[in-house]
């Protein structure tokens, strides 16, 4: 959240002083086809306003230039100039036998060994699939891991891209439907063991009810429905003190809280007593609820004075 003053004229010389409150957007998980987030961001699903994260070119992939940089400005990231081609393996020689390429000779295609007329190899045929950074060998055999496909999620729509079988590091992404908040990851890696991770994620329907607080009225922020991460602020109408946070925010579980770490629950408004001096020990009278901070008098008839 920012905040800044705005001085407007109102009358010749005088001047009225305003303050405005700025929510800053997060922004989503980046995607790029060809790179990889590095660092304490590689999971991340959100990205507060103003972050800076780092791609780098996945793997099988090289620069050609540029920088990895990007930025969240108010929802959306800003341009990386970082240039990412595939890696190039080259050709093979094989003495006394001859090889087919699926796809040339970049990351990810697939070689075939053959020997020639008359000649038989131990293995008849060989294929080696390119999956790092270094030439073809052809005195090793590469697996390449496949992972099946990830289970779909109730009012989700995913995985995307749908497919049978997926390689090694393939990401898939799910997408909750409209008024639904996902909760969990909404990308998932083939990893080196043939599975998917994290867990898939679910899909929530997230409605905080309004808020009901006694002797106290919403100030600012978001209107109903409130949905996840919906904000509001509450204030106590006069005569009142606020105890508590007024500031509140929709959670996942479709309760309030004024932070992530707070236990859910409303703030209360309690009345102040008439002719106590708020500036010295705390105390609270106990009829009513009715509390006071600091007291340097008496209790008013009626009420009885005591320690918090």
């Amino acid at each position: 959240m920012y905040s800044f003053w705005l001085i407007v004229p109102k009358l010749e010389l005088n001047f009225v002083l305003l303050c405005f409150f700025l929510l800053a957007q997060d922004c989503e998980r980046p995607i790029r086809d060809t790179m990889s987030l590095t660092g304490e961001h590689i999971q991340k699903e959100h990205f507060p306003n103003g972050l800076v994260v780092t791609f780098e070119c996945a793997m099988g992939y090289r620069s050609t230039g540029g920088s990895g940089k990007t930025t969240c400005a108010a929802g959306t990231w800003t341009p990386s100039t970082l240039r990412c081609e595939k890696f190039n393996c080259g050709s093979l020689e094989l003495v006394n036998g001859h090889v087919e390429y699926s796809e040339g000779t970049s990351f990810g295609s697939l070689a075939t060994f053959s020997c020639n007329d008359g000649l038989v190899s131990i293995i008849s045929s060989i294929f080696v699939h390119i999956l790092s950074y270094h030439t073809f060998s052809p005195y090793l055999v590469f697996s390449v891991v496949k992972c099946d496909s990830p289970p779909s999620v109730d009012k989700a729509e995913g995985p995307s891209p749908k497919r049978d079988f997926y390689d090694f590091e393939s990401v898939v992404r799910y997408n909750c439907q409209k008024d639904y908040t996902i909760n969990g990851s909404a990308s998932l890696k083939c990893k080196s063991n043939g599975e998917f991770t994290p867990n898939p994620p679910t899909c929530l329907m997230v409605r905080c009810k309004a808020p009901f607080i006694p002797n106290g009225s919403q100030k600012s922020g978001a209107r109903p429905p409130y949905i996840h991460r919906s904000l509001v602020e509450y204030e106590c109408k006069p005569g009142f003190k606020m105890e508590g946070e007024g500031v509140m925010t929709c959670q996942l579980d479709s309760t309030w809280s004024s932070t992530p770490d707070r236990p859910p629950g409303y703030p209360e408004c309690l009345k102040l007593l008439e002719g106590v001096n708020y500036s010295n020990a705390p105390a609270k009278c106990s009829t009513n609820r009715i509390r006071v901070d600091r007291l340097t008098n008496h209790s008013r008839l009626g009420y009885s004075g005591g320690g918090p």
